[in-house]
């Protein structure tokens, strides 16, 4: 019994040790700050599963259409010391845009219409990208990300309101996750698709909300 109780006191010895030594380990999923100064410094890259690129045009003046891309990669260094050296990459397939809709009234698939001609054109330009060229943190959880996004063969500077929405734990023990919200303002006609300006608007307002984990 008592050889019992020794090994008892000594496993219990070890989990006091485990659990004063590893509380990253143990900590509870979610976000535990909000402030961008206590994101670790590192990579990350996007949990796909966790991301959307979200468009929303004016359509004939009746709506605000809107449409998603689903296949979306993208990642990021980052150094509290030094935030504004942050490096952000972004890539979009733009043949897997999405409207939700089937087909349209004259019996063709909506999404491979715009993909195509007249529109994306995806199978001449296939990859559209954002690269940041500067970061400027703001008050708070809110900066800018100025950058250079070429879309449909063409590349122009823009910039992204963001957001940071924290950073905490992932479900998977001493992992770190990070998310943030994004949005910006492109002219369409600027990228060369212009089709049905301005009965369909120039603008396209995108919306970006994305979760990343650190590697």
């Amino acid at each position: 019994m008592s050889r019992h109780f020794s090994l008892s006191k000594v496993a219990y010895g070890a989990v006091a040790i485990a659990l004063l030594t590893a509380p990253a380990a143990l900590a509870a999923p979610g976000v535990s700050s909000t402030k961008p100064a206590d994101l670790p410094a590192g990579r990350y890259v996007l949990d796909k599963t966790h991301a959307s690129v979200v468009g929303k045009i004016k359509h004939m003046g009746f709506s605000n259409y809107q449409f998603r891309f689903t296949k979306v990669d993208a990642e990021f260094t980052y150094d509290p010391k030094a935030p504004q050296d942050a490096k952000i990459t972004v890539t979009v397939d733009p043949a897997s845009i999405d409207t939700s809709t089937g087909a349209d009234a004259f019996g063709l698939k909506f999404n491979k219409e715009l993909a195509g001609d007249g529109w994306l054109e995806a199978d001449k330009f296939p990859t559209a990208t954002f690269v940041s060229t500067k970061v400027e943190p703001g008050s708070g959880q809110t900066g800018k990300v100025y950058g250079d996004f070429t879309l449909h063969g063409v590349t122009k500077p823009i910039v992204l309101d963001v957001t940071f929405n924290g950073v905490g734990s992932g479900f998977a023990p001493g992992s770190v996750k990070t998310g943030f919200s994004a949005s910006t303002t492109i002219k369409r006609s600027e990228f060369g698709v212009s089709k049905y300006v301005p009965l369909v608007a120039d603008e396209v307002a995108l919306s970006i909300e994305v979760e990343f984990d650190k590697k």
